[in-house]
């Protein structure tokens, strides 16, 4: 690989995830948003005082506490009737809310405030078979972080999960298969599996804000087309795979003393060991790796949960839960 796809990207500095850490400790029923902040953020006209600790589009959804954008004057109330803190609606309703012109387009703009407030690394994933990639590096770096990062869920969209971070996760994690504007997200580091689409890769690479990384499977056909769309937007790139030029190589593996598979891998030249599931994917470990090292969080905790899972699926006779990655 080149030059700069050799340099260790850390998108936020150690001292200012430090200092999230230390603020956020014993502090996790802080609010999410208060009225004022949504009501600047989405030029809406706010009525009353709110404090919320969740957002939500589906009534289903609403708990105490929760921001609620509404569809109509009865889906606002019965949001309220379930707790909701404060409405964004498009009419005026009891209680504290939030009159806009239109509800999606309020939601868009909190989402765009909430990723211009976040302090930590914003990451995105993406091309891996199932959850379990996703889930093993949510993991690591929630061990990593002493728990201050977050997995998110864009099961109902980028928008919504982007208004539910927190701005003071160290990390914060989005799977955006299915995601039809990464861009949005504006990710520190862009994570790829070999499940990706060659325009989906293409824009999602592109998407790496301008000194972030992109780690991207060098095996990959379509893996010189990504490189350049993230090096095209500032990014580092570091590939992972079995290819001689690989920035992190598989060397070799053998079954581990005490169960698992021990890996024996070249990670930007330097040797790197570490024992994985039988049912684990070798590549993807290496994903996980590689993501852990741009993000500026432990290896060690990388190598911790993928022995975890090792040694979990020994002792329930069984394959590792969340070790096979696609």
């Amino acid at each position: 690989m080149s030059g700069a796809s050799k340099v260790s990207i850390r998108p936020v500095p150690s001292a200012t995830r430090a200092q999230i850490i230390a603020e956020t400790h014993g502090l996790a029923d802080k609010p999410l948003w208060r009225a004022q902040a949504v009501a600047s953020s989405v030029g809406g006209q706010l009525i009353g005082d709110f404090a919320a600790t969740d957002v939500a589009t589906i009534a289903d959804d609403v708990e105490q506490g929760t921001l609620y954008f509404a569809r109509g004057h009865i889906d606002a109330q019965a949001a309220r009737a379930k707790g909701a803190a404060g409405i964004v609606t498009t009419q005026r309703v009891q209680g504290p809310h939030i009159l806009v012109d239109e509800t999606g387009e309020a939601l868009s703009r909190l989402a765009r405030a909430s990723r211009n407030r976040a302090r930590g690394t914003v990451m995105a994933i993406l091309g891996f078979t199932g959850g379990a990639v996703a889930d093993v590096l949510g993991r690591a770096l929630k061990l990593a972080s002493r728990g201050t990062s977050w997995t998110s869920d864009t099961a109902q969209g980028l928008d919504l999960a982007l208004c539910r971070m927190a701005a003071d996760r160290s990390h914060a994690l989005f799977g955006i298969d299915g995601v039809a504007a990464p861009e949005v997200l504006r990710p520190h580091l862009v994570i790829l599996g070999p499940g990706t689409g060659r325009e989906a890769g293409r824009r999602a690479a592109a998407s790496v804000e301008a000194g972030g990384a992109a780690v991207l499977p060098a095996d990959h056909p379509d893996f010189a087309r990504w490189r350049a769309a993230a090096m095209d937007a500032g990014a580092a790139v570091t590939g992972y795979g079995r290819r001689a030029s690989a920035d992190i190589r598989l060397l070799d593996g053998v079954a581990g003393p005490f169960g698992g598979t021990l890996l024996s891998v070249e990670i930007h030249g330097r040797p790197l060991c570490y024992t994985i599931a039988d049912s684990a994917d070798a590549d993807a470990t290496m994903a996980v790796i590689g993501a852990m090292r741009a993000a500026g969080a432990s290896l060690g905790a990388a190598a911790m949960t993928l022995a975890d899972d090792a040694f979990a699926g020994k002792a329930s006779g069984g394959g590792a839960s969340g070790g096979r990655a696609g």
